[in-house]
């Protein structure tokens, strides 16, 4: 999953009881928490060489699942007052081992999930890179939270079930027969503008 598919997803997640009990700032978190694995993805700076050696390893591995909702938890509680320490670190740790079951379920890039204790390397490949359904499902689902506020939670519920059906769908169907399916699976790139593409996260193709 990309950086803004993982902070629709992690919105989301926040519109199931986070946001009507702490508001924006809880919502804030949980995007946080979401995205903190991806904070490895900043060693674009060292160079695409240093990029692709650590990321999906420093930021998804043990030390940061462990301390980083802890952290952003304390910070949350007792620094910000949000909400009890406990609650909110429950839905921080939910927000960031998401984010890891994702990467693991979409692209066929290893994800180092115990790293450093292991190296091994953890990717169901169920998606291709610009599948183009998972975007569409979490924009919509945002867009329509943001349009509707008061059904927020139905909104954020059926978009997050939608997502996790196609999924068992592209399991249990991996191959992609019709044209539709082909051109939603990544064909759409082909033709499609470079700020079609950074929309959705793609930034390296």
């Amino acid at each position: 999953m990309k950086v803004p598919e993982h902070v629709a997803f992690s919105f989301l997640l926040a519109q199931l009881g986070v946001h009507q009990q702490y508001g924006w700032p809880g919502t804030g978190l949980v995007i946080a928490a979401g995205c903190l694995p991806d904070l490895d993805g900043v060693g674009i700076i060292g160079g695409w060489r240093f990029y692709r050696r650590y990321h999906r390893i420093l930021g998804h591995g043990l030390p940061m699942t462990l301390l980083g909702p802890l952290v952003l938890a304390f910070l949350g509680s007792w620094t910000l007052h949000v909400g009890p320490f406990l609650v909110l670190w429950s839905w921080l740790q939910v927000s960031l081992l998401l984010h890891l079951l994702t990467d693991v379920c979409f692209y066929n890039w290893p994800v180092q999930l115990a790293w450093p204790l292991s190296k091994r390397g953890w990717a169901g490949g169920l998606l291709t890179w610009n599948d183009l359904v998972p975007t569409i499902l979490l924009y919509g689902g945002v867009a329509s939270v943001l349009a509707w506020p008061e059904k927020r939670m139905w909104f954020a519920l059926a978009s997050l079930l939608g997502t996790s059906c196609y999924l068992v769908w592209r399991a249990w169907r991996p191959e992609r027969e019709s044209p539709w399916e082909v051109w939603l699976a990544g064909g759409w790139t082909k033709s499609a503008p470079r700020l079609c593409r950074w929309l959705t996260g793609d930034f390296v193709t």
